[in-house]
């Protein structure tokens, strides 16, 4: 199930200006957010903040964050549970929660520019997970129900923190767009992550989830 998420762009304008050709004095500007092909020569468009937000915002699958280092603490979103509840008795044991495999630690879900405003995109930049990787708590698909009188489930949090990258693009021949790195790409990402969740049981509840009265 989708959860409802963003991941969102600033960049500073004093570090994404990299050079390469079909950006600067050559021309070859997206010059839009619809991606209109300017051939006109001129400064390098990257040098307004603007422009270059706009154009990050529709690399799609042309980007790659290559390397990032989260820069903020965790802020949760409103967990979701995702599994049934599950009776611990008096043995102990495990259930299996089982969700699309993905790389990394986490699952980045949307994106759209926090500064300058641009909407979101559906399209994220490819992630290299081995060189970035989105800190979770407690992900497993397989939940050990180890204390006795317990009840056990499996929650999906939404985490959002900043990481600072490099943005990889690696170009486009039709559009006479070479590749270039964008350093110091500010995002917030926000990401899911599976928590084990669990309770005592009440007296009651002892009785009427386990049939029986614990040992006292």
């Amino acid at each position: 199930m989708a959860l409802a998420a963003s991941l969102c762009l600033t960049v500073a304008p004093a570090q994404a200006d990299g050079g390469g050709g079909g950006f600067g004095s050559s021309g070859g500007l997206m010059g839009s957010a619809q991606g209109a092909y300017d051939p006109s020569p001129g400064p390098d468009p990257m040098n307004d903040p603007q422009k270059r937000a706009e154009f990050l915002s529709n690399c799609g699958d042309k980007c790659t964050i290559t390397s990032g280092t989260f820069v903020s603490e965790a802020t949760e979103g409103t967990p979701e549970r995702v599994s049934d509840f599950h009776d611990t008795c008096a043995a102990t044991g495990s259930f299996s929660y089982k969700e699309e495999e993905t790389t990394g630690n986490g699952l980045v879900v949307s994106m759209g520019l926090k500064a300058p405003a641009v909407m979101g995109v559906e399209v994220l930049p490819k992630i290299d997970y081995t060189q970035v990787h989105t800190q979770t708590t407690g992900i497993t698909d397989t939940v050990n129900q180890d204390q006795p009188y317990t009840i056990y489930w499996l929650d999906k949090v939404p985490m959002t923190q900043t990481l600072r990258g490099n943005w990889s693009y690696e170009g486009d021949s039709v559009k006479g767009l070479s590749a270039r790195d964008f350093p110091d790409v500010e995002a917030d990402v926000t990401y899911t992550a599976f928590r084990k969740q669990s309770r005592p049981m009440t007296e009651e509840e002892k009785i009427s989830r386990c049939g029986n009265v614990s040992p006292s």
